[in-house]
């Protein structure tokens, strides 16, 4: 009997443990209504920025989704964040255009605030900049306004920045000197236009065959005696075929 009364009440004891975390646990959570921005890399590190480039993009947009995540519970209604978009050397609707009000969807606990970026001349010389602000609202409070990884490094939680460029900052893994000659990223606008082939094959070793770097070769210098000629004979060419100086592209 004494063995059955210990059982019994080890049961009562756990019933009232689990009624009382029932009790307080939704309610404390569900206090809580806030919002912050979760980007994570492919090896889970959370960041606050990114860098993008139009360089192996054939399209001249580029979409950027940039995560938002909620403390507290999924709501039955959509809500809107407050999130605001500045910068000091980007147009919106020239070199960037917004996704309209960013919204937490019902039953969500996240959601992306997608941001388009324009290929512009300017890029090829300047890389410009965005700053995603998150604000308090109506809906949302800001629980905290930075995060600290695993290594140590902090990183907000209320600020995402994006750098975008339409420049190289080195040349592409598959660029085949031996057939086409040192790297430049006029020689290669060059010869994806001219040979219709996409940017991003470039960016990966092996991708273009050695045959085809020898037509690539053979059809690049060709072309660019042709411009010479029409150069030459007071006809319109395609600048694109000289360097600064006006002197033909060597391939």
């Amino acid at each position: 009997m004494k063995k059955k009364h210990i059982i019994h009440s080890a049961a009562l004891l756990l019933g009232l443990c689990l009624a009382g975390c029932k009790e307080s646990l939704p309610d404390n959570f569900g206090a809580i209504e806030g919002i912050y921005f979760y980007n994570q890399l492919t090896d889970r590190t959370v960041v606050d920025s990114a860098a993008y480039t139009f360089i192996y993009e054939d399209a001249d947009v580029l979409e950027v989704p940039v995560r938002l995540q909620l403390v507290g519970r999924a709501a039955a209604q959509p809500r809107a964040v407050d999130v605001r978009v500045t910068s000091q050397d980007a147009e919106e609707g020239t070199d960037y255009t917004l996704g309209g009000e960013a919204v937490l969807p019902a039953g969500s606990v996240s959601f992306d605030y997608v941001v388009t970026l324009k290929r512009t001349d300017i890029l090829k010389e300047k890389t410009k900049n965005l700053l995603l602000e998150l604000r308090a609202n109506e809906n949302f409070i800001i629980p905290f306004t930075s995060q600290v990884q695993s290594g140590g490094d902090t990183v907000s939680a209320v600020t995402f920045k994006i750098n975008f460029s339409d420049q190289f900052t080195a040349p592409p893994a598959g660029w085949r000197s031996l057939f086409v000659g040192p790297f430049s990223q006029q020689k290669f606008e060059l010869i994806c236009d001219v040979m219709e082939i996409p940017r991003a094959d470039f960016n990966e070793v092996g991708k273009i065959t050695d045959a085809k770097w020898l037509y690539i070769e053979s059809r690049m210098i060709n072309y660019v005696r042709d411009q010479e000629k029409l150069k030459a004979g007071g006809e319109p060419y395609d600048e694109r075929a000289f360097d600064e100086n006006g002197n033909p592209l060597q391939f």
